[in-house]
Formats: structure tokens, C-alpha cells, sequence
């Protein structure tokens, strides 16, 4: 083996577990930004649902004055 390549192998031996590291650090990233864009897309969607439901109690709740103001 040459002193070239005794040396670039001493070096991808030392880079190796920062490499590994590195990965792990950016699969975690990856999965934690999922969660988030995830519960942020639940998020969103949950309170679309709702808003067909405000919209009912409003006018439920306008229907009902108008009636208290009637029987007065």
C-alpha cells in the first residue's frame, strides 16, 4: 500500500463515524419536520371542518333573536 493511500484510508477512517452522525442528524431532522408539517396539516383541516359548523350556530343564533324579539 502506498503512503497515499494509507493516508486516505487513515482519513475515511476518522471521517466515517462523523459521516454516520451526520445521517443520523438528518434522518431525525427529516422525521421531525414531517411531524410538524403533519400536525400542521391536521391542524388546518381541523378547523376547516369547523367552519361550516360556525357557520350554522350563527345563524341559529340569529333565528333565535329574532324570535325572543318577536314574542316580546
Amino acid at each position: 500500500m502506498t503512503d497515499i493511500q494509507a493516508r486516505l484510508a487513515e482519513i475515511n477512517a476518522r471521517a466515517a463515524p462523523v459521516i454516520e452522525e451526520q445521517a443520523r442528524l438528518i434522518g431525525a431532522l427529516n422525521k421531525a419536520i414531517t411531524l410538524i408539517l403533519t400536525v400542521a396539516a391536521v391542524g388546518v383541516l381541523t378547523v376547516i371542518s369547523f367552519a361550516p359548523t360556525e357557520q350554522q350556530l350563527k345563524v341559529d343564533a340569529l333565528i333565535n333573536q329574532e324570535q325572543i324579539a318577536w314574542q316580546k
